[in-house]
């Protein structure tokens, strides 16, 4: 059995930012929590809400994918309750969506269902997308080379 892991991003900086941004509003939501200000509290209550859906929104795309015969394993990071393994009969396609002030420069992304990663541009970046493409075709044909 193969187990092929892909890149898109790099997850250790997007575990980073998770971590940093939940500690900062963990910090706070403690500091206020201790100063017995219930004003503050509710606020980075708030806050700690906000960072937790934003990391578990459609606005964060997944970093890693492995693929092996088990199937698809989609990693978001370390505070996403999205992280999920699809079965290898899992549709999946590379988009495209306009980038920039004029929306002139392209992104790209892979979606496997309702799915999609973080966007990308360069030509070493889509072909990526393409090498996890075909890396989920040959193991669905049973081609594990």
């Amino acid at each position: 059995m193969e187990t092929q892991i892909f890149v898109i991003k790099s997850l250790l900086v997007q575990n980073s930012i998770m971590l940093i941004s939940m500690g900062v509003v963990l910090f706070f939501l403690g500091r206020a929590f201790f100063k017995k200000n219930t004003k503050h509290v509710l606020v980075f209550l708030v806050w700690l809400g906000v960072v937790v859906w934003f990391f578990n929104s459609p606005f964060f795309g997944f970093s890693v994918v492995t693929v092996n015969k088990k199937g698809i394993a989609i990693d978001y990071g370390m505070l996403s309750f999205r992280n999920v393994v699809l079965p290898l009969d899992t549709q999946w396609k590379i988009e495209t969506s306009p980038s920039g002030i004029l929306k002139t420069s392209k992104l790209y992304y892979i979606r496997f269902g309702d799915h999609q990663s973080m966007k990308v541009k360069g030509k070493k970046d889509v072909e990526l997308l393409h090498r996890i493409g075909r890396a989920v075709e040959r193991i669905k044909k049973g081609q594990f080379s």
